[in-house]
């Protein structure tokens, strides 16, 4: 049987008050040595990752050639408490148990989730080019003797096979209350080559929940401090930011805006050197297609060449909605948001590789596994797309399945001669 309904609340830590591409700096970046060929792609049908929990799944093809994936899962049946490794050198049709981390601040029914998988695409400090970072949350909402939030990051030398703690970018106060915490970090290179941490902080004075980013100059060593670059109303609750640099330099957000007015419908914003994310009182702009259909909950993106001169931008969320906030069964769990003017104008919609259902009334439990926080990776220069997306089973258990399509591109928006 799959983990207790505890266990899974205890994983959102957006949710639970109220992932490019997946790649991170991968695409381009490398582990050391020879770069391999990729297998030549060819779409299949989703399929099982293996037959155990996971959570929060993240995707990086490394310039080897293999697909690493990592997700959340338990060493019991408690909390979440652990992260799991897989590897693929068959184009993500199959993968095979790679490594886990096993952190002792996440220990004790502490635990741990929502984490992200980067490849440093230069050096940074006397991290060398190719050097995979995980960095997640340990000391989840739980009365566990204890527990403090923090966000751990972890680095591999040899494309995750072997990992060892590095830092943490971001440690809550020992009172933080046992219901507040630091969750779902995201890494990046900035445009001076810093490296930075966005993350999800319900510690903010006078705010449920902010998004908060703090940067390193030597490669996550040491970081310096907080600067606050998401906090609209002081009941609004934005998180689950993940961040891409696009081709022409500029940066791209995406996250939830969840609270009592907010339904956690999926926003984003741009930035010219993924520092400067303009007023932080803002909630950003709502992705929504021509007919008023948006994404709501745990978005992720990537960006993918091809549909017009500035390439697609792709997010995928856990429900679609109409403007009045009816549910939308049928593009629910199927669906990914295209748009090919770097996030300007309305979306398109496109299926998605990985159909997950939802019920016409879809619960607390069904939100927090289903689709929730999906990794994309683009194939093929972009002729193909890879998506691991999570769903529970006949037997409770949250588990990871995979999927790859041809894509045909979205149209082209017009120009604007901007």
């Amino acid at each position: 049987m799959g983990p207790p309904l505890a266990a899974v609340l205890a994983l959102t830590g957006c949710m639970a008050a109220e992932d490019g591409d997946g790649s991170g700096g991968g695409a381009a970046a490398g582990n050391p040595g020879r770069p391999g060929r990729p297998p030549a792609f060819a779409p299949f049908g989703e399929r099982l990752v293996d037959d155990r929990q996971a959570m929060y799944p993240r995707l990086v093809r490394l310039r080897d050639g293999r697909i690493v994936l990592g997700v959340a899962t338990s060493t019991g049946d408690g909390v979440t408490d652990m992260a799991r490794f897989y590897e693929s050198t068959d184009g993500g049709r199959t993968f095979r148990t790679l490594s886990e981390i096993l952190d002792p601040a996440a220990a004790g029914e502490r635990g741990g989730c929502c984490g992200s998988l980067f490849e440093l695409p230069r050096r940074l400090g006397a991290q060398p080019a190719g050097t995979l970072l995980w960095a997640g949350t340990a000391g989840m909402k739980n009365h566990a003797p204890g527990r403090r939030p923090e966000l751990r990051v972890w680095r591999s030398a040899d494309g995750g096979r072997r990992w060892s703690y590095l830092s943490n970018c971001a440690t809550a106060d020992e009172s933080t209350p046992w219901n507040r915490g630091l969750w779902e970090p995201e890494l990046a290179v900035d445009a001076r080559g810093r490296l930075v941490c966005y993350y999800s902080d319900e510690t903010h004075p006078g705010h449920d929940q902010v998004i908060a980013a703090v940067v390193s100059a030597d490669g996550g060593v040491t970081w310096g401090s907080r600067t606050v670059i998401v906090a609209p109303g002081g009941h609004d609750r934005p998180g689950m930011p993940v961040v891409r640099r696009l081709p022409d330099g500029t940066y791209f957000m995406a996250y939830e805006v969840c609270g009592p007015s907010a339904s956690c419908m999926v926003h984003y914003r741009r930035s010219p050197d993924g520092w400067t994310w303009g007023d932080a009182a803002g909630r950003g702009t709502a992705a929504r297609t021509a007919d008023g259909l948006g994404l709501h909950h745990a978005p992720t993106v990537t960006w993918i060449p091809g549909g017009g001169p500035h390439g697609t931008i792709l997010l995928i969320g856990g429900l679609v909605r109409d403007a009045e906030g009816g549910l939308s069964q049928e593009a629910s769990g199927a669906t990914i948001f295209a748009n090919t003017a770097n996030g300007d104008g309305v979306w398109h919609m496109e299926p998605a590789p990985v159909r997950v259902p939802f019920p016409p009334h879809p619960e607390h439990s069904d939100v927090v596994c289903a689709n929730y926080s999906s990794s994309l990776l683009p194939m093929d220069g972009g002729r193909g797309l890879l998506e691991v997306a999570t769903q529970r089973d006949d037997d409770g258990t949250c588990r990871a399945y995979v999927g790859a399509s041809s894509r045909a591109p979205a149209p082209a928006a017009p120009e604007t001669g901007a």
